[in-house]
């Protein structure tokens, strides 16, 4: 039933089989080949797919391609009741085609290694949250038609001197929904972008560690603009996220030696400079939080 109520007892049944074929075509040439099948309790058999290959153009660079499935089943919350939305008991199963290809380098393994790749991806029936209207504002959840996310990735690893080592990666991506149900209540078009995806996101890890045990690194992580919805209102405003970056820090030395094991203090601070920033509209991420602890070890 679709009381309203802030609670429900509920249960799924999901067996699934796979299997997965690794194999060389030649010297240069690898595969890999996976099969899956779910049989779910609240839905249909889903069958989903991988396929994928690597090949080595010349020693220094390696091309890779890959194409695959994938199914997401709502979860209990979106089919059921709960004190904030009503239930979406006829909600579909979300799927998912994906394919990649791109290309890694090795001219210098040890020093430097370089990859890109270009991705797209394609939902049928994207499940999207549908703000409620008076008087009791309680929301649902809905079934887009489809939507596509297809973009570029790119990630460099240097390690230019011992125990030192430095990765970048940026992504660029383009969310949008390219369809939408007649049926669908929500505010989302055909054209707009996907709600909380940054198109420009990017990272920079650097790492010192020693032999013995002794590590340094820091994190930082950019995220730029992407769309949000005002649930807080209604109709529910489109507004814009602003962009923001993240540093961490963390740090671990071993107290005691580690050949027979031992003790070792860990710490690590998560947003180092304070930063305030939503990565969902109205919900606050945490401040500036610092984290100390250990380790005990032990070999027989």
């Amino acid at each position: 039933p679709t009381t309203e109520t802030d609670s429900f007892d509920a249960s799924r049944h999901n067996v699934a089989y796979y299997s997965e074929l690794l194999g060389n075509l030649t010297d240069r040439v690898n595969y890999t080949i996976a099969g899956r099948v779910d049989d779910n309790s609240d839905y249909r058999r889903f069958a989903t797919y991988r396929l994928g290959m690597n090949a080595a153009v010349v020693p220094a660079l390696r091309i890779r391609a890959s194409l695959s499935t994938a199914f997401n089943a709502p979860a209990f919350n979106q089919l059921r009741p709960t004190l904030f939305t009503i239930g979406s008991p006829d909600l579909r199963p979300e799927k998912i085609r994906s394919a990649e290809i791109g290309f890694a380098t090795n001219f210098h393994p040890e020093l430097v290694r370089l990859s890109a790749s270009y991705f797209t991806q394609r939902f049928g029936d994207l499940i999207q949250f549908v703000n409620g209207g008076p008087p009791a504002f309680l929301g649902s959840f809905a079934n887009l038609t489809a939507a596509r996310s297809n973009g570029y990735e790119a990630e460099l690893q240097l390690t230019p001197v011992t125990n030192w080592r430095g990765t970048a990666s940026y992504t660029i991506v383009n969310p949008r929904v390219t369809a939408v149900d007649p049926a669908y209540q929500g505010t989302d078009r055909a054209g707009d972008e996907l709600i909380r995806r940054p198109t420009h996101s990017g990272s920079l890890v650097v790492s010192y560690s020693r032999p013995w045990g002794m590590s340094l690194g820091t994190a930082v992580s950019y995220v730029g603009k992407r769309p949000d919805t005002d649930f807080s209102q209604f109709p529910s405003p489109r507004v814009t996220l602003p962009a923001y970056t993240k540093v961490d820090l963390s740090a671990e030395y071993p107290l005691t030696g580690l050949k027979r094991g031992g003790l070792t203090l860990n710490a690590r601070v998560d947003n180092v400079f304070d930063k305030r920033y939503d990565e969902v509209l109205n919900f606050t991420s945490p401040r500036r939080t610092i984290l100390v602890g250990g380790r005990a070890s032990a070999l027989f």
